[in-house]
C-alpha cells in the first residue's frame, strides 16, 4: 500500500504528460514541422559558413539572411497557378528543386506530373491517386503523367501532330523497354539462327511469350526468367552498390560482397532523366525525403544532359555468358562505383570507367558521351517493332565520318519551326542556331542538331558540356574502309583501343 501511493501520482502525472504531448502534436500539424525543420537546416547552413567569410559586404548580406529565416513561422503555400487553380503541395516540400527550366512549377505546378490531391494537407489523402507511388516516370503511369496535358490545354509528351513528339508513345515500344532483339542476338550467338531474326517471331510480339526460345536447351528458364522478362525500363531492377570502406571485392562475387549489391525499381522515363548516383539516394533539400532511403534521384529534377554514367546503370555493369545464362561482374566495379562518386573525373579515369575492362572502343567514344551519338528515336523508339538489336540502332559511324565515296548526309535548317530548335528549350549547353546552318542528318533520316558543318570542317558539340570536337571525315583521308561494311567492328579493326591500352 505504501508504494501504491507514491506510484499513483507518478502515473497522473505521466498521464498528464502524454495528454499535453498529444494536444502539442495536434496543435503542430505534421506540414508546420516539415517547414521547421526546413529553416533549421537552412540557418544551420548560414551559420557554417558565416565564419569563413571575410568579405564585409557578403558577410552582411548572409547576416541579413539568417536574420530573415530565424524570423520565420510555418505557413500554408498556396500555389496560385495561370489557370487560376490552387496547390498547396509545395507546403510540406518546401525545399524541393525546381524540376526543370522547361516545367516550371509556378506554370506546371505539381500535380499536372504527379497527380495527387493538391489542395489537402494531409499526407494520406494529398497523395492518394498520385502517380506511379511517386514516380510518375514509371511507364505504367507515364501516359497520365508525362503523356497527359499541360495546365493550358496543350499536350505534352504524348497526343502531339509529331510523332517524333509522343515520346510516351515510343518508348513503350523501344528496344530499352521490350528488349527486342535480345533474343534475336542470344540465339544467333548460339548459333540456332543464321541471321538477325528469330523464324516465326513476328515484330511487336513479346519474346517471353515465344515457344522454346533456346529450343530447349538446359539455360532456357533461366534465361526466360532473368532476361526475357526483365528491363531496366519496364518492371526490371537496377543495382545499387554499397561498398564498405576498405572492402575487399572478389572479382566474380560483386553482388553479394559485404552485402554491397541491393536493387531498387527502374522507373521508366526516369531511368535516365533523373540523374542518381551509385546509391541511388536524394541528397537534395527537401526535407520529405529520407536520404538514407533508396529509389530516388540525386535532386528533383530532369534533365537532357545525360552523362555516361546514368547509362552505366545498367550496361557496362559486366559480362553475360549466353552459353551458359551466368552474368559475371566487372572485376573493377568498386573502383569505378567510387569513381562515380566524384564530383570531377580525370579522362584517363573515365577511359577505365566507361566500359567493360577488355571492351574495344574508337577513342571517339570515349571522348564522347553514349547521348552525344545515339539518337532520341536510338533510345526511345521510332514507332517501329524491330525483330533485332542491329536493325533498331539509327546511328552508325558512317552517319558523322562519311565513307570512301561519300560525305556525311546534311540538311540546311530553313524554319524557325524546325524540329531542331526544341534542342535549346531542353538543353541549355546547346549550341546558337540560325536559319541557314547546315546540320548533320543520319542515315534513317534523323536530325542530328549538335553535330554541325561550319566551313569545311565538322564539329560535334557535346550535349552534356557544350565541348566541340572536331569530326575527321573518311573521304579524301588514308581510310580503306569497305563503303558496305559499317558495323562498328568494322571500323575496330583499325580504331582500337581498350581500357588496358588507350
Amino acid at each position: 500500500m505504501k508504494n501504491q501511493k507514491y506510484w499513483l501520482p507518478v502515473a497522473g502525472l505521466l498521464l498528464l504528460a502524454a495528454l499535453l504531448f498529444a494536444l502539442e502534436k495536434s496543435r503542430t500539424p505534421v506540414w508546420a514541422t516539415y517547414q521547421k525543420e526546413y529553416f533549421a537546416e537552412q540557418i544551420g547552413k548560414i551559420k557554417s559558413e558565416l565564419p569563413s567569410v571575410k568579405d564585409p559586404a557578403k558577410r552582411q548580406a548572409l547576416s541579413h539572411e539568417l536574420a530573415q529565416w530565424e524570423k520565420r513561422k510555418p505557413k500554408v503555400v498556396n500555389l496560385v497557378l495561370p489557370n487560376g487553380k490552387v496547390e498547396r503541395c509545395l507546403t510540406c516540400h518546401l525545399g524541393i528543386e525546381e524540376i526543370s527550366p522547361s516545367h516550371p512549377t509556378n506554370t506546371f505546378g505539381c500535380t499536372v506530373c504527379h497527380g495527387g490531391n493538391a489542395l489537402s494537407l494531409d499526407e494520406r489523402t494529398a497523395h492518394a491517386d498520385w502517380y506511379g507511388q511517386g514516380h510518375p516516370g514509371a511507364l505504367n503511369s507515364a501516359s497520365l503523367s508525362c503523356g497527359g496535358t499541360g495546365p493550358n490545354g496543350v499536350s505534352c509528351h504524348s497526343g502531339n501532330p509529331q510523332a517524333a513528339n509522343n515520346e510516351v508513345n515510343l518508348v513503350k515500344g523501344s528496344i530499352m523497354a521490350t528488349k527486342a532483339g535480345e533474343l534475336s542476338s542470344v540465339r544467333r550467338m548460339l548459333g540456332l539462327d543464321p541471321g538477325n531474326t528469330v523464324p516465326g517471331l513476328k515484330p511487336g510480339r513479346s519474346a517471353q511469350y515465344f515457344p522454346n526460345p533456346l529450343n530447349g536447351r538446359p539455360q532456357q528458364a533461366g534465361f526466360v526468367a532473368d532476361c526475357l522478362t526483365q528491363c531496366h525500363l519496364n518492371n526490371g531492377n537496377l543495382p545499387i552498390f554499397r561498398f564498405p570502406k576498405g572492402a575487399r571485392v572478389k572479382s566474380t562475387d560483386v553482388a553479394h560482397a559485404n552485402g554491397a549489391l541491393t536493387e531498387t525499381p527502374a522507373y521508366g522515363c526516369e531511368t535516365c532523366h533523373v540523374l542518381t548516383n551509385a546509391t541511388h539516394t536524394y541528397v537534395g533539400e527537401d526535407v520529405t525525403i529520407p536520404h538514407d532511403q533508396v529509389g530516388f534521384g540525386m535532386v528533383h529534377r530532369l534533365t537532357t544532359q545525360i552523362p555516361y554514367t546514368q547509362c552505366n546503370q545498367c550496361h557496362n555493369q559486366g559480362q553475360h555468358d549466353p552459353i551458359h545464362d551466368i552474368f559475371t561482374p566487372r572485376k573493377d566495379m568498386q573502383q569505378v562505383v567510387n569513381d562515380w562518386m566524384k564530383p570531377k573525373l580525370s579522362f584517363s579515369r573515365r577511359v577505365k570507367d566507361y566500359y567493360v575492362p577488355g571492351e574495344v572502343f574508337a577513342r571517339c567514344e570515349v571522348s564522347l558521351d553514349c547521348i552525344d551519338c545515339h539518337t532520341r528515336q536510338d533510345v526511345m523508339g521510332d514507332g517501329h517493332a524491330y525483330q533485332s538489336e542491329y536493325s533498331a540502332v539509327h546511328i552508325q559511324c558512317m552517319d558523322c565520318h562519311g565513307t570512301t565515296l561519300q560525305l556525311p548526309r546534311t540538311k540546311v535548317v530553313t524554319s524557325l519551326n524546325d524540329p531542331a530548335f526544341e534542342e535549346k528549350i531542353t538543353n541549355p549547353v546547346f549550341p546558337p542556331l540560325k536559319l541557314g546552318d547546315r546540320i548533320l542528318v543520319t542515315a534513317k533520316g534523323e536530325e542530328m542538331p549538335f553535330v554541325r558543318q561550319e566551313g569545311n570542317r565538322w564539329q560535334v558539340y557535346s550535349r552534356i558540356s557544350g565541348k566541340s570536337f572536331n569530326i575527321p571525315l573518311v573521304k579524301g583521308s588514308a581510310c580503306r574502309q569497305n563503303p558496305a561494311q559499317q558495323g562498328a567492328d568494322s571500323c575496330h579493326r583499325c580504331h582500337a583501343e581498350s581500357t588496358a591500352h588507350p
